[in-house]
């Protein structure tokens, strides 16, 4: 294309039809001189143009100044909030069929589970591999920017809004009435582009407060009541977090209150060492675990007693992985307890002491094939409590976990995965312990797409009901209470061509193939 029939076809700075083109002249402008601050490609709305020019900056981005790489990262946000707003309206259109579905469904007088357009959070979730919790939350939120935050919306499709920060404004005008979300849409959007993410959520919570304070109170309320929990999560440096959720401000600031002062104790003995913030976490695990974190600083008490004594007793689901290639030699094998993430060899053994004292823990071990799949699953029988010594320290190595595999005096069965030759078949409904294990070896977690329920907590449920399919590896898969509706309610179909692969049809027709569970060992 020519530089008259791109200037023709659109109103473009003739410097960057000339870039465009390729026919910049050198030693008279550079392509990355256009987006230096405030150059033409520096203020270019997003678009198919500065897609182009983008690119090319990206490719020669080594040769670029300091000022033409920000101006650069710039275009590229611009591009992917233009992307962000396109996804977001078709997220909407989506929803609003899926809910129409439901409504006529609902005005038909169809019982739950047999209406159109039950389930979209699921059926989304799928597409965006995303969980339903996040899911519905893009639905909620791209129907409101849609019909209610036309301002919030329109800086998206300019480029100069990205997701997260209209996702904080959406949130926050859910429960206003049309006039005050317009408003709020009016005053939010007016600084939303400036502002961290942080400080807008603040600002948007205050508006929400001023315009609703009932409804504010009422949506508090209804979390304490229904979602309030204990969780315990994974943090990314491998170690894990301890936190109640959904508390009434009053008691977290008292909880945090006692915690804080018992720690400035324990710092102000000079008999624990630590940060403030260590100290904390030791008092809160104290606590959590039935001991007076001020026993370390009493009278008589020993220096080991001020030392971190490690969790005590725990019941768990011990479950080892064990690698066919190597079987478990010293130190190699991680290991999981219940449902948790993969722990590193002397964490395997802390875990491993602590659980096997309590009298409700139990032993099982999966083989992990070359793929990273299980092959074989076996579970010992009782209480197997620990034998050894500690771990492994500066006096010399602690006992290797092949030791523990020779006492637990495991049989291992093999796991159907394309071919079942219906050896653990079942003349019953519900499966037996044994069944149930090989089922959780093979898949972890919910058999739906994006799903991370463990399956502990799942139903195993007939790919083909019972009696008409039979209860063996190759007709059951754990699903998720909800994943097992969601299976049932019109529209959705779900197969299990082979016994380790489930394979979703979605009510928009796509496809779906769920593999059983990858370890990473």
């Amino acid at each position: 294309m020519s530089e008259q029939e791109v200037a023709a076809d659109v109103d473009l700075d003739p410097l960057l039809v000339a870039a465009l083109c390729g026919t910049i002249v050198p030693g008279e402008e550079t392509l990355g001189s256009l987006f230096c601050q405030d150059g033409p490609a520096d203020t270019l709305t997003p678009g198919p143009v500065l897609a182009e020019l983008t690119a090319q900056q990206v490719a020669r981005a080594d040769e670029l100044s300091d000022d033409e790489v920000i101006g650069t990262m710039h275009a590229a946000r611009r591009q992917a909030n233009l992307a962000d707003y396109q996804q977001t309206v078709m997220i909407a259109v989506f929803t609003r069929r899926r809910r129409a579905e439901f409504e006529a469904a609902l005005a038909a007088g169809k019982p739950a589970g047999c209406r159109y357009g039950e389930f979209p959070g699921a059926e989304l979730a799928m597409e965006l591999t995303e969980t339903q919790s996040e899911a519905g939350l893009r639905s909620d939120t791209a129907v409101e920017l849609t019909t209610r935050l036309p301002r919030t919306l329109a800086l998206m499709a300019d480029g100069t809004l990205d997701l997260g920060r209209a996702m904080i404004i959406a949130q926050r005008t859910l429960i206003l009435s049309d006039a005050d979300a317009a408003y709020a849409d009016e005053v939010l959007s007016a600084v939303a582009a400036g502002k961290r993410p942080d400080q807008l959520a603040r600002k948007a919570a205050a508006l929400e407060m001023k315009l609703a304070a009932e409804a504010v109170k009422a949506r508090k309320e209804q979390a304490r009541q229904l979602d309030q929990r204990v969780e315990v999560r994974p943090e990314a440096s491998g170690n894990a977090s301890l936190s109640g959720r959904e508390l009434s401000t009053a008691d977290a600031l008292a909880s945090k209150a006692h915690i804080d002062a018992a720690a400035v104790k324990l710092r102000d003995s000079g008999l624990v060492e630590g940060s403030l913030n260590r100290l904390r976490a030791l008092v809160l695990t104290d606590l959590t675990q039935g001991r007076d974190p001020l026993d370390r600083i009493k009278p008589g008490g020993s220096s080991e007693d001020r030392h971190d004594p490690g969790p005590g007793p725990l019941p768990a689901l011990i479950n080892l992985l064990v690698p066919a290639d190597t079987l478990l030699g010293q130190g190699t094998a991680p290991a999981q307890a219940g449902p948790w993430d993969l722990l590193d060899p002397d964490e395997t053994k802390t875990v491993v002491k602590a659980a096997s004292g309590h009298p409700r823990t139990r032993w099982c071990v999966t083989v992990i094939g070359a793929d990273g799949t299980a092959v074989a699953h076996g579970c010992a029988d009782g209480r197997h409590p620990w034998a050894g010594n500690d771990p492994p320290s500066e006096n010399g190595p602690g006992p290797p976990l092949h030791d523990l595999l020779r006492r637990l005096n495991l049989t291992f069965e093999p796991i159907a995965r394309d071919t079942c030759d219906h050896q653990h078949a079942e003349r019953r409904y519900v499966p037996s312990r044994k069944l149930r294990h090989l089922l959780r070896a093979r898949n972890q977690t919910c058999t739906a797409p994006a799903c991370n329920a463990q399956a502990v907590h799942c139903d195993n449920d007939h790919t083909v009901p019972y009696p008409d399919g039979p209860t063996c590896e190759c007709n059951l898969n754990p699903k998720c209470r909800r994943h097992h509706r969601v299976k049932q309610a019109p529209g959705w179909r779900v197969t299990q061509p082979s016994p380790a692969t489930a394979e979703w049809v979605t009510p928009a027709g796509r496809v779906h193939t769920v593999k059983p569970t990858g370890y990473d060992l």
